[in-house]
């Protein structure tokens, strides 16, 4: 049997969605729901027949029968009787009409919920390099309108096209029972509805996909905007943005007055259409009643069942409009569906991820020409600290990245603890292997709820001792409530080395067996994070650490540096070493200490 694919134990393959296959789930609603239209239904069928029965009781003054359906439901001569059963009848009409639009608008509840938990989930699993390649306000956008779009359709129109379905089968064969030729009349406009719908479709299916995608890009735009306003403020660029804003705006206007003008035109054609009905069936109903073909009554029932037939023909434009939305948006889902995880499980579990052993390691990051990493060696082993330094650019980020399975990597390259890198399950590996990025984000919430997001029930004591480990008491002991102060959208009521410090404890509470920090603690001064790679080079918390940084004198202690240039180790060695043997490492300490001494004053 062949093994599914899976992502930190959850499955990574996500099957398309089929827009039918949606309501599978919810077949007994579906059920309850139609039985529930069809009595509200009976109810509004038997109104016209009343009124009928009612008009022939005070045009003749006999004993009238109330027949539908070839069944004699009741036998009268009392007008009040008629209008106490039509009273009751629009009453109970309304009650179940109520019941059954609760049933089904709940099945289109039940049916966005389940697409945005699928694309939720199929999203956490996919890789940073999708992530790269589309922007989160376009993901946003299908996240909230295309699905909106699916809720629609599931909801309002399986009522709309229920109903309208019910409505013609019951009612058609009423009105040919009461004089086909007035009925066929009658009825003849109205396949007109159906052939305008179906030339319509094509249009409005491309006015859908252009309002859908102006949409998602206008989205993108918000979103970066507000993420980068203060980037935007500082370079003096709002003018430039609202103009690339209100561009993105102009799109979105001009794709939904396109789809306005589409439905404007189809709604009141349905009406005239249906407007036809009823004069054609005053013309010939009134021949009809002339020559005693038919009855007063059945005149005025054939009116009344017209008008019923009105709003499901006119519906129809709205449904094929809802219809074409939300196909359209199931495709912009099935993009995202369809798009594979190039980081998947393997089956290895396990603890024991000493030691890290990387060998001819090559790297290539989709979007960017050539290598970032070529030909990468390094071995760590329990206890030891390795550091990577270089120029910006040289590649520390992406080797980071690959070793904690940000990256796609090939195999035979990266092992933990003598198995390859690919055949670990990622959840037994991250468990052991921690890492710290260069851009520390923390969620809204409180410094302690940032802290032990990887170990929400780490006890206070622990989360006590990595605040001390970081040097980060200080700093808590000046918050307005300490760890329970919020810190608000990506943690912007603290310090860049605050938030820095505190994706370090994040971290360090997990008491990995590998911690890999990527340049972060560059927020701090060089003297801070010299004395914090001292705590973690001799703390009991983990066994063996990997420091990327530009700060040499922060890993001037180090077993080993390794020198990165254009993504290949050029040289390697203690820091005495390298100061003697590579050109670049003698460099890169020199403008160090000049900055220091720059700094200090001297």
């Amino acid at each position: 049997m062949k093994s599914v694919a899976t992502v930190l134990g959850q499955v990574a393959l996500a099957r398309p969605i089929r827009l039918w296959a949606l309501f599978t789930p919810y077949k007994r609603a579906l059920v309850t729901g139609s039985l529930l239209l069809l009595g509200t239904n009976g109810a509004n069928l038997a109104l016209p027949r009343l009124v009928n029965a009612a008009v022939s009781l005070i045009e003749h003054g006999e004993e009238t029968a109330v027949e539908l359906l070839g069944v004699t439901w009741m036998r009268t001569r009392s007008v009040e009787s008629l209008v106490a059963c039509i009273c009751v009848l629009a009453c109970l009409g309304a009650v179940i009409r109520t019941l059954s639009r609760r049933v089904l608008f709940d099945v289109g509840r039940g049916v966005e919920r389940d697409v945005r938990d699928r694309l939720f989930a199929h999203l956490s699993v996919l890789s940073p390099t999708f992530y790269q390649r589309n922007s989160v306000g376009d993901l946003l956008s299908r996240l909230t309108n295309d699905i909106n779009h699916i809720r629609l359709f599931a909801g309002f129109v399986l009522l709309n096209a229920l109903n309208l379905v019910i409505v013609f089968v019951a009612t058609i064969p009423i009105l040919f029972a009461i004089d086909p030729v007035v009925a066929l009349c009658a009825l003849l406009p109205f396949p007109l509805v159906i052939l305008c719908a179906r030339a319509l479709a094509g249009r409005m299916s491309s006015c859908v996909k252009e309002q859908q995608e102006s949409l998602g890009q206008l989205t993108a735009r918000v979103q970066e905007n507000l993420s980068g306003i203060h980037v935007v403020r500082a370079f003096g660029q709002e003018n430039a943005e609202v103009a690339k804003f209100d561009r993105d705006n102009d799109r979105a206007y001009r794709a939904s007055l396109a789809l306005a003008a589409l439905r404007i035109f189809t709604f009141p054609f349905m009406r005239v259409i249906s407007g036809l009905g009823v004069a054609v069936t005053l013309f010939v109903g009134g021949r009809a009643v002339v020559f005693g073909r038919i009855t007063l009554g059945d005149f005025v029932e054939v009116n009344a069942r017209l008008l019923q037939l009105a709003w499901p023909a006119i519906s129809l434009g709205l449904i094929a409009a809802m219809f074409h939305q939300a196909k359209a948006s199931v495709q912009r889902l099935n993009g995202v569906l369809a798009a594979p995880p190039d980081i998947v499980d393997g089956p290895h579990e396990g603890n024991t991820v000493l030691p890290l052993r990387v060998t001819s390691l090559t790297v290539r990051v989709p979007g960017r020409e050539g290598l970032v990493l070529r030909d990468i060696q390094l071995e760590l082993a329990r206890g030891q600290t390795i550091a990577v330094v270089g120029q910006s650019g040289c590649g520390k980020s992406t080797l980071v990245r690959a070793l904690h399975r940000g990256l796609a990597i090939p195999r035979d390259a990266v092992f933990f603890g003598g198995v390859d890198a690919l055949d670990w399950h990622l959840l037994s590996l991250l468990r052991c292997v921690a890492v710290v990025p260069q851009e520390s984000f923390l969620f809204s919430a409180s410094v302690r709820d940032n802290i032990a997001f990887g170990r929400p029930d780490a006890p206070h004591s622990e989360i006590a001792r990595v605040v001390q480990e970081v040097g980060l008491e200080p700093d808590v002991a000046t918050l307005p409530q300490g760890l329970n102060t919020l810190v608000g959208e990506r943690g912007v009521m603290l310090s860049g080395g605050q938030r820095q410090r505190v994706a370090l404890a994040r971290a360090l509470l997990l008491r990995p067996r590998i911690l890999l920090l990527d340049d972060c603690l560059s927020a701090v001064d060089a003297d801070t994070e010299a004395r914090i790679v001292d705590v973690l080079r001799q703390g009991e918390w983990a066994s063996s650490v990997l420091i990327a940084t530009h700060r040499l004198s922060a890993v001037r202690h180090a077993r080993e540096i390794i020198v990165l240039e254009e993504g290949a180790a050029v040289a390697r060695g203690t820091h005495a070493r390298l100061l003697r043997q590579s050109d670049l490492y003698r460099a890169l300490w020199g403008m160090e200490q000049a900055g220091r001494a720059l700094d200090y004053g001297l």
